[in-house]
């Protein structure tokens, strides 16, 4: 483990320096440790859950040990790395004093080249660089002002590097902090993650906060000002040409307000400002439907003057009016089939102030075909399907804002949109959304979208790892429930096979025959129970079940032969009972019953044996050995079986439910479709009650190859054998439900279908 004193040396020397912190400073230092305590305990928090949740998905044991082993390191070190941390923070404070500070970046962490960097090292420079350039990027206006407002309290020249709560200084900070612990690269890439999470995306707001503090405290109150008119002088010595297009959109955009300007009007300013007003997707979308050169005409009546069109700023301004009256429409099952774009258009309409461009239209008729179809393919429940109905109109903000939403499938609007139609899923009518965690969830993030002041990126991330986290967390939890479930499934199964192994065995031998009673009795009520635990502990396959079957056939060989002659034959009959008695002893047989069924073998093999035949059925009377040793001698036909066995004597095949006719019927192909449905597959149960009843593959247990199927509680629903299911698809009572990306293969198909239509139209 890396010694601490040298840290704790510095810094007590930079403490008896002569340079003390402005008090503006020493709250601002303050203001930091609180935000990353708090942050950095979040961070810890989540240590567990994460390293657990690893383990569980890990492809072996070892792998697994690297988890659990890491994870416990990081919760035994976690106040020695917050100890370093915070010195380290005080330490880029007080360093502020000496004028020639300039601070370690972490870009200079690769200073001495890549070429004699180790693979690890470089791979933990490279994440560590990303995370503060990904930083520095989303905070660079606010990093700038905080960084100029400090270097006016210091000797140090201050800039984004050197600032003690910048992200280069933080990032080096943890590092350093956790620099000797001893973790595999995997696993500390692992923790940087969650420090970027908990910590960096964040640190924004925070950074917010402390310029605003040191603005209303006096120092440079007007830096934004000064800034703003930089911009404007350097705005304003542009090239005749470039001024004469913005002086030409302004006019533009001053005429639309007047209300005399072409509908087209707004639409051809924003192209002139140079500024792409929809990503590629969009954009050949508009060509192969040809939206430009289609008529915007909604809400225009004859003799009307045409009205301005709204740009996609202006759209998404007017959008954001109409969230409560969405919201409620959302909610009203009978405007369940009116349209978003339906609902904008009335609006514009009551206004009267303008009318969608062709493409902002059409972008917004695409929205509602593809929340219609996620709705009708993947949502069975109504409740959920309300609530996701909600989320279109953010998503449409999203979309009109950052024109690689329908360009990027990583994109995190789009990410949240394909988990939060993964986790619906399994829901049916009648879910309870205030009870359902999950569901809880994805009610209330219409809620937090539609209260995001910015929905960009990094709030969408956010966001979306957010429920990615409760909808693992709660995985887990049913993931616990369906381990239990296969497990009692399984037992049960293996009973039910032990049970049909010794049925077969005694039917084969035994119905049909006429033997003494006492070996009737034998094989139904003793031995049977011997041969149904060789096979419960040792399985078909072992030694010890075929023994107790060949000792069996044994027995059955010598009643067939007769009486048995003295010398070896009769020593040989000795040992064999000899070893019955010894394996009925070994399960506890009930030494009464056991002493009437060996004396009974003895006197038969004795040549005592009478003759005389009865018809045994097995049904129902007092049982054989409470009978005389008389009746136990004589024969008897055996017509059916009675065994007082655990379990079930039905087949696979018993269990189609159809004849065997139906049964030779399955397609091949069905039977391979069967066979694809693995662990976590989702399935429709069509025709059966209640409607739209789903379930989850929760596993499958071999030999038999039985299905068994949990809804998303982790409670069983259903168990089907293999031919059973194959029988169910080839009848369509099955359907299997495609449960990845779901909004991706909805957007697919949604453009497939607009450009069929389109090419039907003349």
């Amino acid at each position: 483990m890396r010694d601490n004193r040298f840290t704790v040396i510095d810094a007590e020397k930079l403490k008896r320096s002569s340079f003390k912190l402005p008090q503006l400073l020493l709250v601002l230092q303050e203001n930091a440790k609180t935000f990353l305590v708090s942050q950095l305990a979040s961070v810890f928090d989540h240590v567990d859950d994460t390293f657990f949740d690893l383990a569980d998905r890990a492809e072996n044991s070892r792998h697994q040990t690297v988890y659990f082993d890491a994870m416990r390191l990081i919760r035994v070190e976690r106040k020695a790395i917050e100890h370093h941390f915070f010195n380290t923070l005080a330490s880029n404070f007080q360093r502020l004093g000496d004028e020639k500070y300039r601070g370690n970046s972490a870009s200079s962490r690769g200073g001495q080249g890549l070429e004699l960097i180790e693979n690890e090292d470089l791979e933990e420079i490279i994440a560590l660089d990303t995370m503060v350039s990904k930083t520095s990027a989303l905070c660079k206006a606010e990093l700038e002002f905080l960084s100029a407002r400090v270097n006016s309290l210091v000797p140090a020249m201050v800039s984004a590097k050197n600032n003690p709560v910048g992200p280069d200084a933080i990032c080096e900070a943890f590092n350093s902090a956790v620099a000797h612990l001893e973790l595999s690269l995997p696993t500390k890439l692992v923790f940087f993650k969650l420090f970027d999470r908990h910590v960096m995306v964040p640190i924004r707001e925070f950074l917010v906060q402390s310029n605003r503090h040191l603005k209303e405290m006096g120092v440079l109150p007007d830096l934004e000002f000064k800034r703003k008119a930089k911009m404007e002088k350097l705005s304003s010595n542009q090239t005749p040409k470039e001024s004469g297009a913005t002086h030409q959109s302004s006019g533009t955009s001053n005429t639309s307000k007047r209300g005399g300007a072409h509908p087209e009007a707004n639409a051809s300013g924003s192209r002139q400002t140079g500024r792409p007003r929809f990503g590629q997707f969009i954009s050949q979308l508009q060509n192969m439907m040809q939206w430009e050169t289609s008529k915007t005409t909604s809400g225009l009546t004859e003799g009307s003057e045409p009205r301005a069109v709204l740009d996609s700023p202006q759209l998404v301004s007017m959008v954001a009016d109409i969230q409560s009256e969405w919201r409620q429409q959302a909610n009203d099952p009978r405007q369940s089939d009116k349209s978003l774009l339906a609902l904008i258009e009335e609006s514009l309409s009551r206004q009267g102030d303008g009318v969608l461009g062709a493409t902002e239209r059409g972008m917004v008729d695409l929205l509602d075909k593809l929340f219609a179809k996620v709705n009708t393919q993947a949502i069975a429940a109504a409740e959920i399907s309300q609530e996701l109905r909600k989320l279109e109109l953010p998503i449409l903000q999203v979309a009109l804002q950052d024109t690689t939403f329908f360009d990027r499938e990583k994109h995190p609007a789009r990410r949240l949109l394909n988990e939060i139609a993964e986790a619906s899923i399994g829901y049916t009518d009648g879910v309870d959304v205030n009870q359902d965690p999950v569901a809880k969830a994805i009610a209330q993030l219409s809620e937090t979208l539609y209260n995001e002041h910015q929905l960009d990126n990094t709030a969408l991330t956010e966001v979306l790892l957010n429920f990615i986290e409760l909808v693992e967390k709660e995985r887990r939890r049913v993931a616990v429930l369906e381990q239990r479930l296969m497990e009692e499934v399984a037992a049960t199964e293996k009973v039910n096979q032990a049970h049909q192994a010794v049925v077969k065995v005694l039917i084969e031998r035994i119905q049909g025959k006429t033997l003494p009673r006492f070996l009737v009795s034998f094989a139904e009520d003793a031995w049977c129970k011997v041969l149904f635990l060789a096979y419960l502990r040792s399985g078909a396959d072992s030694d010890a079940w075929h023994a107790r079957i060949q000792l069996l056939d044994q027995l059955l060989a010598f009643v067939r032969k007769g009486q048995a002659n003295e010398g070896a034959s009769g020593d040989v009959i000795h040992s064999l009972v000899e070893q019955i008695r010894q394996h009925l002893e070994d399960i506890s047989y009930d030494p009464y019953d056991l002493g009437r069924l060996v004396g009974a073998m003895e006197q038969y093999f004795k040549g005592e044996g009478l003759g005389g035949e009865k018809h045994l059925s097995g049904e129902g009377g007092e049982s054989p050995l409470g009978e005389t040793s008389e009746n136990l001698l004589k024969d008897v036909l055996v017509e059916s079986l009675r065994t007082d066995l655990p379990g079930e004597s039905s087949s696979p095949r018993e269990n189609l439910g159809e004849n065997e006719d139906a049964a030779e019927n399955i397609d091949d192909q069905f039977l391979r479709r069967a066979d694809s449905l693995t662990c976590g597959s989702w399935v429709e149960f069509a025709g059966e009650e209640p409607s739209k009843r789903r379930g989850k593959v929760a596993g499958i247990i071999s030999p038999s190859g039985k299905f068994v199927f949990v809804n998303r509680q982790g409670f069983k629903v259903s168990e089907k054998h293999r031919h059973s299911v194959a029988l169910d698809l080839q009848n369509e009572k099955i359907k299997p439900i495609e449960k990845t990306r779901l909004f991706d293969r909805a957007l697919e198909g949604v453009v497939k279908e607009m450009h069929h239509h389109r090419s039907k139209q003349p």
